[in-house]
């Protein structure tokens, strides 16, 4: 599963930046009820508020989580934010990866690896939150840590591109689209209402190498789960093959 939280804010003044917005055990809890609608095995979060924020989370949808911040410039700015994930599966290895870094003020975007152990097999989730600007250069940092790794490699995140941007296209020749490669009643309508609350459009992925993982189904989070950021909820079903 992948959601982009909004640091806890939930859906409220959706086109204001949610680090200005107030965060509340009720909307963490509202987070937390979203995922255990879909009782994922890993969630690869994005606009993670702190490492605390994804303890509270960890601890009211009684999963792990690992938390890697986005690089410490924005601290100068009074602020942090981040990624993590939430996982139930045996944790061998983590690591944080620069996708983008700004050298003058330190700021960018940070990947947050993992490898996990499922079925006898090692497989390496990589969870991005990539930023609107300079998308190549952080592909291609992408691209170069994939082929550093030992298969399978699995995207999950918020890539800031609608499934037609040209700055995904090299992906094709890696990894597919789980939503595409499930086709089901369930994969179409996400196709169609999109990750985006209120706006329509995608912008958050799971994408698997099709020769190694079949996926039996993808979709949004439950309606009453869809308003618990500006983002929807996205899951697939995958097995190894």
């Amino acid at each position: 599963m992948t959601l982009n939280m909004r640091y806890g804010s939930g859906s409220d003044k959706i086109g204001d930046p949610g680090y200005d917005l107030p965060t509340s055990p009720r909307k963490l809890q509202a987070i937390a009820e979203a995922i255990r609608s879909v009782d994922p095995d890993i969630v690869a979060l994005q606009e993670v508020r702190n490492q605390l924020q994804a303890e509270n989370l960890a601890r009211l949808t009684g999963l792990n989580c690992v938390y890697a911040s986005h690089p410490l410039g924005y601290r100068l700015f009074f602020f942090e934010w981040g990624l993590a994930f939430l996982y139930r599966l045996e944790l061998a290895e983590t690591a944080g990866r620069s996708m983008l870094i700004d050298r003058r003020t330190g700021v960018g975007r940070t990947g947050l690896l993992c490898r996990i152990s499922s079925s006898g097999a090692m497989i390496t989730f990589i969870n991005v939150h990539f930023d609107h600007d300079k998308k190549k250069s952080q592909m291609e940092n992408l691209l170069r840590i994939i082929e550093e790794l030992p298969p399978p490699v699995c995207l999950l995140g918020d890539f800031n591109c609608a499934p037609d941007d040209p700055h995904l296209t090299p992906l094709a020749s890696r990894v597919a689209d789980t939503c595409l490669l499930a086709d089901t009643e369930s994969s179409r309508e996400a196709l169609t209402t999109g990750t985006l609350v209120g706006k329509g459009g995608r912008k958050d992925y799971i994408w698997v190498p099709p020769r190694c993982f079949s996926v039996r189904e993808a979709g949004l989070v439950a309606e009453p789960h869809r308003r618990v950021s500006d983002h929807i909820g996205y899951w697939a079903d995958i097995s190894l093959q």
